[in-house]
């Protein structure tokens, strides 16, 4: 933006361009009286002028013709004084047209001087004005008239002598200086307008604003919405859908909120007026951003994040039954019915819930998992479906939400449902059935849109027909059914899933030390093993082999001293029977294929025998090595004793 100063005299010009000389001022300087003047300052304002500078009727045709800022270039005293010493040497008789401040000091410069002043009151109006001067001099003889422009121009149409009242450098100065502020103000406004509109074209809210049905502003939402590219300033009837309109100027003109259709979309519309009630501010939120939101919001709200962090390339194994199963779990990611994952502890249960989720199109909604089988009756009930405040002794103050809630837009995963009460069932049906929830003491219902995935170890239709699990409910679950394969059925994969998850527990330790390997000649004894912990199992038993082993290749002493570590014969106080560990302690080459197909009475029998030969009959470290009691191990040579006796 710049400076503009329209002069209506030549005089002026040299004047204000002495003055930016002098004082190293940058203006623009055109010459224009009257209405030649409007043009040229119309022409400046097309060209990018902020503010105008000019004087006298030309000044006031600028100002009510133009938006931009106009400065007046001020009669000082000063300037009527030197047009007064001009005008004397025609005679002491003077008419002097002006403003009321001109006239009103008059009187003081006519005694100073010694002339006869004859004051003419003019206004803004260049008619009126030159009216005021007819009747002015037809009333009285003057030898002199001063003025402005318009005053000196009748004067010489009707024949009498005139001194134009010229502006002073040092209004011209003044002006420029009172220019340049509000320049400089008009250019903060400028900035921060900008920002502001910036602000407002940022955001993913529509807004407008409306004054009397007509439209003040929009941001570039809203002109999406209604596929415009412009309405600030038309009749919010001529460019707005019928439904907005009779929400914003037909119904109650009071604030209110409403979903309106526009297009495809749904759009949240509120509407907030003014104190002055001139102003109507309106929202437009899409519903679907909403919703988003709210799934935000509830996950921030938990405890902890709530997030499915495996993928199907996590399930490892590249046999022809996992190949099937991860095939059929892909397809199931792709609807929105509820799945019942059934399994042996430690075949990646949750993996593969975790998975199904992440390529279903709940995907950006939370994954919330719960074991059902870790807490009891009541407080399995508060976590699943949350409680209103005061609903029990110690509840958290504004209560706390459930599961559901949280798992709101995503996935809930129950694990081990098997173990549910029928009364936590039967509100588990009811979520299922009605998609809502009521909070334990609550009496608000709250809707939930979560897919269901439950797993289970357990024979759930056997529990149904001995009345443990609700029928209903079974149905509810079992809609898609994913059996996962327990790892001696899939004995082809333990040589990929030892050495990644080899891998992966090293990568994890940092990388100490040269990266470990499994000797091949192992790996057939591995598969020898019928792994009763599946995953899970080959899992731990990585670890402690990278505890004890950290670099090169592991063999069979590796594998065997595993194996020992195993030995924990558990004798469970009512059957005495052994882990499945121990049955496999002191493994080799040699004894593995002794082993196969013996009972595992024989196998444990063999175990404590070869344990007992290495420690030579010392019961203590027998024991410590099996990982029993000493009495528990008495205990079992004396029956084998008694047998043989």
């Amino acid at each position: 933006m710049k400076i503009v100063l329209v002069a209506p005299y030549k005089e002026m010009v040299q004047d204000a361009q002495e003055v930016c000389r002098m004082y190293g001022e940058l203006i623009d300087i055109v010459v224009g009286t009257m209405a030649a003047g409007l043009r040229e300052g119309k022409r400046a304002v097309e060209e990018g002028a902020g503010v105008l500078i000019s004087r006298g009727g030309t000044w006031t045709m600028l100002s009510e013709a133009l938006s931009v800022p106009v400065v007046e270039i001020a009669v000082t005293p000063y300037d009527v004084l030197r047009a007064l010493q001009k005008a004397r040497k025609y005679g002491n008789k003077i008419g002097v047209a002006g403003f009321a401040n001109v006239i009103n000091s008059m009187s003081e410069w006519s005694n100073m001087l010694n002339v006869d002043v004859v004051p003419i009151e003019i206004h803004d109006d260049t008619e009126q004005t030159r009216r005021r001067v007819h009747e002015a001099l037809d009333q009285v003889q003057v030898d002199c008239l001063i003025g402005d422009l318009t005053t000196v121009e009748y004067a010489k149409e009707i024949g009498i002598r005139c001194v134009l009242i010229e502006s002073g450098k040092e209004a011209i100065w003044d002006a420029i200086q009172e220019a340049k502020r509000i320049m400089a103000a008009r250019m903060a406004d400028r900035k921060t307008f900008d920002s502001l509109n910036s602000a407002l074209n940022s955001v993913r809210e529509g807004l407008l604003v409306l004054e009397d049905g007509t439209i003040q502003f929009v941001n570039q939402v809203v002109l999406k919405i209604i596929g415009r590219d412009e309405c600030v300033g038309l009749p919010a009837r001529k460019c707005l859908p019928a439904a907005l309109v009779r929400f914003l100027l037909e119904e109650s003109g009071e604030n209110s909120s409403d979903i309106i259709q526009i297009g495809s979309k749904l759009w949240y519309t509120q509407k907030n007026y003014s104190l002055d009630r001139n102003n109507c501010f309106v929202t437009f939120h899409a519903v679907e951003n909403i919703e988003s939101i709210e799934r935000h919001v509830r996950r921030r709200l938990s405890e902890g994040g709530h997030e499915a962090r495996y993928v199907f390339d996590d399930l490892y194994g590249q046999s022809v039954k996992m190949r099937k199963m991860i095939a059929k779990a892909i397809n199931f990611a792709q609807t929105d019915s509820s799945v019942l994952i059934v399994g042996e502890t430690g075949t990646g249960k949750e993996v593969l819930a975790q998975s199904i989720h992440n390529a279903s199109g709940r995907v950006n909604g939370p994954f919330v998992a719960a074991n059902c089988a870790a807490f009891s009756e009541q407080l399995l009930e508060s976590e699943l479906f949350g409680y209103a405040e005061g609903a029990f002794t110690g509840a958290k103050r504004g209560g706390k939400p459930g599961l559901f809630e949280l798992a709101h837009g995503g996935t809930i995963f129950l694990d081990e449902i098997g173990e549910t009460t029928l009364h936590v069932q039967q509100r588990l049906l009811r979520v299922l059935q009605e998609r809502r929830v009521m909070r334990i003491g609550g009496e608000r219902v709250i809707p939930v849109d979560v897919r269901v995935i439950a797993a289970t170890n357990q024979p759930l239709w056997q529990f149904v027909r001995e009345g443990k699990f609700r029928q209903d409910l079974f149905f509810r679950l079992d809609v898609l059914r994913i059996n996962t394969i327990p790892l001696r059925q899939r004995l082809e994969d333990i040589p990929e899933l030892v050495e990644r998850l080899l891998y992966q527990s090293w990568y994890k330790r940092k990388g100490v030390g040269v990266r470990p390997r499994f000797d091949p000649a192992v790996l057939p004894h591995l598969q020898a093993y019928h792994w009763p912990g599946n995953v899970r199992e080959v899992q731990n038993m990585v670890e402690y082999l990278l505890a004890i082993h950290t670099h090169g290749c592991i063999g069979h002493n590796e594998i065997d001293e595993w194996f020992s570590h195993k030995a924990l014969i558990d004798f469970d106080d009512k059957n005495e029977e052994a882990s499945p560990a121990a049955a496999h302690s002191h493994l080799n080459s040699e004894s593995l294929g002794l082993l196969i197909g013996k009972s595992m009475e024989e196998i444990e029998r063999w175990a404590i025998e070869k344990t007992l030969k290495e420690t030579d009959g010392d019961m203590t470290k027998a024991a410590a090595v099996l990982g029993v009691s000493r009495t528990t191990l008495w205990r079992k040579v004396k029956q084998w004793e008694d047998v043989m006796a």
